[in-house]
């Protein structure tokens, strides 16, 4: 303890200054303690970040009291100081945040904005880029999803855009478009299963009578199939009322289908190949219906005419523009072909021709077949090649 007058030290349990006979007073001494505050308010100050010149002159010694005088007259200074500080470092910690959030809004904004204009100049390629990399930073977004499934529509990537429709469904099931555009690819390709499945997996009443409004049923033969000894009449039935479509002779109803109108009558020793399908009202085919009947003991199948060699053209020989091969194939008949050599050529390790084929550098073999669909084959036409640009 010091004497307040003096400043000489004294124990504690001294009432008198021994040196100038002052009385000592037993008052807690508030100088000193807001003294110690203070300075502990500016060393918190400058871990803070303030500036070494405010520190330098918040540091020198006051040369009166009356800093002190008021810093005792109000003590809610110093709690005040303290809060000043913390609300500075907070302050700058939200502006900070406020800012990064600011930015990643703009930079998603910019490549949205860039995603519309590549889509408008029909630049698919750099339209996808962009929603890509949207989709990384919010990949179940179905507005994004959206513009992906639009930009896989007009460039024509229908394998992307039916993943990218399932994605939506499993983000938004009760998505009325998505299952439209969904059908829409489903009824391009014929595919009547996926779409029965989506049928039955329907989240509401309302999509899955959409859907149903596409399916086809496959028609029903009235008449068991099998051997038969005397004269029969076979009816085709469809649960849809869809209109009805046969053949007898094995080939495809959709190509070469007699409507269905009234029984079949199956006469005495004939084989009977029965083909039968059902076409709704948008001229959708369902599954075909099949079954054979020997009608008589003596009845046999029919030995199937020869196929003959299919025409390919232009013929074998040397050339040096391009050139595109074609292959007249009968109504009613497919082609197959192959470049390969030393293997048979079959339908099954066989190219369906759909259109031209585009020939070949080099020397080069191609090997041609078509077939009626009841696996009758003709033999093998082979072309020999020399393109030489």
């Amino acid at each position: 303890m010091k004497c307040s007058k003096c400043g000489m030290e004294l124990p504690d349990s001294c009432t008198v200054c021994s040196r100038c006979g002052s009385e000592i007073s037993r008052d807690f001494n508030y100088n000193n303690m807001e003294r110690e505050l203070l300075n502990t308010v500016l060393e918190e100050e400058a871990i803070n970040g303030m500036s070494e010149n405010s520190m330098l002159d918040q540091h020198k010694e006051p040369e009166d009291e009356t800093m002190y005088e008021e810093v005792k007259k109000q003590p809610g200074k110093l709690a005040a100081a303290f809060v000043v500080s913390a609300a500075v470092v907070a302050g700058t910690v939200f502006f900070l945040r406020s800012f990064s959030t600011d930015f990643e809004y703009e930079k998603t904004e910019a490549e949205y904005q860039n995603c519309l204009t590549m889509m408008a100049k029909e630049n698919y390629k750099e339209a996808l880029e962009s929603v890509e990399i949207l989709l990384k930073e919010n990949a179940d977004s179905l507005e994004y999803l959206a513009l992906k499934n639009t930009i896989c529509e007009k460039s024509g990537d229908s394998a992307s855009q039916l993943k990218v429709l399932k994605k939506i469904i499993a983000a938004d099931e009760d998505n009325y478009q998505a299952y439209e555009k969904l059908l829409e690819l489903y009824l391009a390709d014929e595919k009547q299963d996926e779409i029965k499945k989506l049928a039955e997996n329907a989240p509401n009443a309302v999509i899955a009578s959409m859907l149903k409004e596409y399916l086809v049923d496959a028609p029903y033969l009235e008449l068991t199939p099998g051997v038969y000894d005397t004269v029969q009449e076979l009816s085709i039935t469809s649960e849809g009322e869809h209109s009805i479509y046969y053949t007898l002779d094995g080939t495809s109803p959709q190509e070469n289908g007699t409507l269905y109108t009234n029984p079949i009558l199956l006469e005495q020793d004939h084989f009977y190949t029965v083909k039968a399908v059902c076409k709704n009202e948008r001229g959708t085919y369902g599954d075909e219906a099949f079954g054979e009947y020997q009608i008589g003991i003596n009845a046999v199948r029919p030995t199937p005419n020869e196929i003959a060699q299919p025409d390919v053209y232009p013929d074998g020989g040397e050339y040096h523009t391009p050139q595109m091969i074609n292959i007249d194939v009968p109504i009613g008949y497919q082609a197959y072909y192959s470049w390969s050599l030393g293997t048979e050529l079959t339908p099954r390790n066989g190219t369906l021709f759909i259109g031209g084929i585009t020939m070949p550098e080099g020397e080069s073999t191609l090997s041609v077949i078509i077939t009626d669909g009841n696996g009758n084959c003709s033999t093998v036409k082979q072309v020999s090649y020399h393109y030489q640009p």
